[in-house]
């Protein structure tokens, strides 16, 4: 019985989530198709598909099992990495990727006509791949954000996150994972989120520190279409779904590539919710996850991390082969200052064991240029994938 009344609280989160969204997307001028790439690149990614997914859950599936049986969780700040944990956030932020732009269109269309019920079958079917794969896994999904195709105010030639929610279906175990779509490569919008590294410092949000603006404007920035900042309208989705739960949910926060510095905005605004008695009713905070995440703030955000976070632990998971972390440069700008990464960071390998990277904060990092196209092989999710297998030894 309790079983049943947990699926249609949600289903009544769900819907109301999901007409929230197409009632903010009904105001956007979306494409209505994939766009080409928008300038020159030689795009040489392996993109992940479906199919890909769909076998590496089947595959570890005995991890996927084991990290819901830790609520994805691996314990205070302190506590030993958890391969397991790893391997599920790492799944859904790979899902992230899945959503179906031309779906997506054809649904706030429906919706703009005043069919609603169409409208909502076809955002369901929007994101239907990465339903599939949350029900291999015993998990639901919802839709927390979806910005991608709107610019924040005053900066039209940027897009915003698309954040995915992943929850447990078991209600002695319920946790929630919130997960960030990485970049592109074919949406020069989103490229240029990354490449816009100019430091700016965070006002009443994120412990005031200093941040890349491309980033921090994509979260904390207003939308035309929404009267809320991505980060409310994240925070009110996680609300949501934490409280059709009978007992209090484990928050944990991933992405791979962009979605990775997103996470991390997120998991210290929320982290900073905590210290202040803001964070969801109903809601704990856990772990968070990073997969090939580049450089994003100076030190006074890591510093915060590790002066605050007691609950859970944060994980920067590096490739040993990805570049992508080595940027944005860190030489020291009038404007810039000096990134550093946040700690927690773990080298993983395709053939070695894996090593724990010293931190950062307070140091001047090897400075780089920014990768070319060709540099990019380490960086996609397929050899994240294969390094994990050989760090799990799975």
């Amino acid at each position: 019985m309790e079983d049943a009344a947990f699926e249609s609280r949600m289903e009544e989160v769900q819907r109301n989530i999901s007409i929230s969204h197409l009632e903010q997307l009904s105001h956007l001028g979306l494409p209505r198709e994939a766009p080409p790439p928008r300038f020159p690149r030689e795009d040489k990614t392996d993109p992940v598909t479906f199919d890909d997914l769909k076998k590496w859950s089947y595959d570890n599936i005995k991890a996927i099992d084991r990290a819901k049986a830790n609520s994805c969780h691996g314990g205070k700040n302190g506590s030993p990495i958890d391969w397991n944990n790893v391997f599920l956030s790492f799944m859904e932020s790979c899902a992230s990727y899945l959503r179906d732009t031309s779906t997506l269109v054809k649904s706030v269309e429906a919706y703009r006509d005043g069919d609603n019920e169409t409208a909502l079958a076809l955002y369901a079917k929007s994101t239907a791949d990465i339903k599939a794969l949350a029900k291999i896994w015993g998990m639901g999904f919802q839709m927390f954000a979806d910005l991608v195709d709107e610019a924040p105010d005053g900066h039209w030639w940027w897009d915003g996150p698309f954040c995915a929610g992943f929850y447990s279906l078991d209600q002695n175990k319920p946790f929630i994972g919130v997960a960030f779509k990485g970049t592109n490569p074919s949406r020069l919008a989103e490229d240029l989120v990354d490449y816009n590294f100019e430091l700016v410092q965070a006002k009443n949000t994120l412990f005031d520190a200093h941040v890349s603006e491309g980033v921090y404007t994509g979260l904390f920035g207003t939308f035309k279409s929404a009267p809320k900042t991505p980060m409310v309208l994240i925070t009110q989705s996680v609300a949501q779904v934490a409280n059709a739960s009978r007992k209090s949910s484990v928050i944990h926060v991933t992405g791979h590539s962009l979605g990775g510095s997103y996470s991390t905005l997120c998991f210290t605004e929320f982290l900073r919710y905590s210290t202040i008695g803001q964070l969801p009713a109903k809601c704990s905070l856990g772990d968070i996850y990073t997969f090939g995440s580049p450089r994003l703030a100076e030190r006074d955000l890591g510093d915060k991390l590790v002066a605050d976070l007691q609950t859970g632990s944060s994980w920067r998971i590096v490739h040993a082969d990805d570049i992508v972390p080595q940027v944005p440069p860190v030489t020291e700008f009038p404007v810039t200052g000096i990134f550093n990464h946040i700690d927690g960071g773990m080298k993983i390998f395709k053939n070695k064991p894996t090593e724990k990277l010293p931190s950062e904060l307070g140091t001047s990092p090897p400075d780089r240029g920014w990768p070319g196209a060709d540099e990019l092989a380490a960086h996609q999710t397929r050899e994240y994938y294969l390094a994990w297998c050989n760090a799990a030894g799975a």
